[in-house]
């Protein structure tokens, strides 16, 4: 009742001519991914970011998130699915002094794609400078011995 494995096994039959032909770089996986993104045109070029960014929504929520990649027309979101994001709210990027405001183009599991419509620079606060309160030195203890109790 067992399976019986054949004592011949047969070769391989050789690739058509038309995938021999194929430019090694489009059979590896670097190639596929430059075929990709030659494939799919975009307005602006896109840069490779990995910013920690605030999503702010108009209700006072606040939902970490990272920028992926930013152009100078949109961006491409790293956030949670659990989440869930309305069509317009504000982006802003921890260390930077300005504040996006962007409409959802499209949602795909951890990932969202935003359209840039307004940038708003935010007010570079002031550094607070310590105050310093001139102290005239007491040389009056120099060389003198505290007691125990206290008392001088």
């Amino acid at each position: 009742m067992g399976f019986e494995t054949p004592h011949a096994v047969a070769p391989m039959p050789s690739p058509p001519s038309s995938v021999i032909d194929f430019p090694s770089e489009l059979l590896s996986g670097d190639g596929v991914d430059q075929v990709e993104a030659s494939l799919v045109a975009r307005r602006e070029e896109r840069t490779v970011t990995n910013w920690i960014a605030m999503i702010r929504l108009f209700d006072g929520t606040e939902i970490p998130c990272n920028i992926k990649d930013i152009s100078k027309s949109g961006a491409k979101l790293g956030v949670p699915e659990a989440y869930t994001l309305p069509a317009s709210f504000m982006l802003r990027i921890l260390g930077r002094d300005f504040v996006l405001k962007v409409n959802l183009a499209w949602r795909r599991g951890n990932y969202a794609g935003v359209r840039i419509e307004r940038i708003a620079k935010l007010p570079v606060p002031e550094e607070k400078k310590p105050v310093t309160v001139e102290q005239t030195p007491n040389y009056s203890s120099i060389g003198s011995r505290r007691s125990r109790d206290g008392s001088g």
